[in-house]
């Protein structure tokens, strides 16, 4: 039987809030490593029956293939971010405990702030104009549109809400923002749609003047046949943009799972 060593975190992936995740934990007198990259290989096998860690950190998205589970100790702690059930189960199945670390509420919450001001900064790049007394739509009143529309409206930007949801619609009005139905067509608007829906629901006619920044999952919000000459989607904000900052949310999540 392999010996397990609890206090070893394993971190996996190319991103760098997972590499600094690793340094953090080194200075906090932790044992961690780091192994750059998103897929399995015979090296990561090799590091793995070397390292022995207790906890091993997947990367944010699925990672490539899997790592085989007779070469993890028994106890061994998982924390995956994207990963499909069918994909987690392989460990499931083999009785090791499976944590979605993006998941965690709390994490959740500020991960959307740091994506809010990931945003700002794409918009400031993109456009070299101010956001005061613009009109921006906010898609979705989920964590990561609440921490945008807030963001918008606290630099003096015109926030108008759109979304299926009554209750979302509602919880919109009453911190003052406008609303507005998601069937609307917004093909000839001539401003800015920050789109927080993880779904294809938008349609959009060639040549449309409307600038799209898509923060949600791929494959974005663009229907099929759907022609965006301004739409740009946007992943990873945290990481890109505040790759220090968002470790140390991370790192602070992971524990808080331990």
């Amino acid at each position: 039987m392999k010996t397990i060593h609890k206090e070893k975190w394993l971190f996996i992936g190319s991103d760098r809030r997972l590499e600094i995740c690793s340094k953090l934990f080194e200075g906090m007198g932790i044992p961690s490593a780091h192994f750059n990259s998103n897929a399995y290989s015979e090296e990561l096998g090799q590091l793995i029956a070397s390292f022995q860690p207790g906890h091993i950190v997947f990367p944010i998205l699925e990672m490539q293939g899997n790592i085989p589970p007779e070469l993890l100790a028994t106890g061994t702690k998982l924390y995956v971010g994207v990963a499909s059930e069918q994909w987690a189960d392989i460990y499931q199945s083999s009785g090791y405990q499976v944590v979605r670390y993006l998941q965690e509420e709390l994490f959740i919450w500020e991960n959307a702030i740091l994506t809010a001001e990931g945003f700002l900064r794409e918009f400031y790049n993109g456009s070299n104009r101010c956001i005061n007394g613009k009109h921006f739509y906010v898609t979705g009143f989920g964590k990561v549109g609440k921490m945008t529309a807030k963001a918008i409206q606290a630099l003096g930007g015109k926030v108008t809400v759109v979304a299926r949801s009554e209750a979302q619609l509602s919880e919109a009005v009453s911190l003052g923002y406008s609303i507005q139905s998601i069937q609307k067509d917004f093909s000839e608007e001539d401003t800015v749609l920050v789109n927080t829906i993880p779904a294809q629901w938008l349609f959009l006619q060639n040549h449309s003047p409307l600038r799209v920044y898509d923060l949600a999952s791929a494959p974005g919000c663009l229907k099929p046949g759907s022609f965006a000459e301004y739409y740009t989607i946007h992943l990873g904000l945290p990481g890109k943009h505040f790759p220090d900052d968002a470790a140390q949310v991370l790192a602070e999540a992971l524990l808080r799972m331990e």
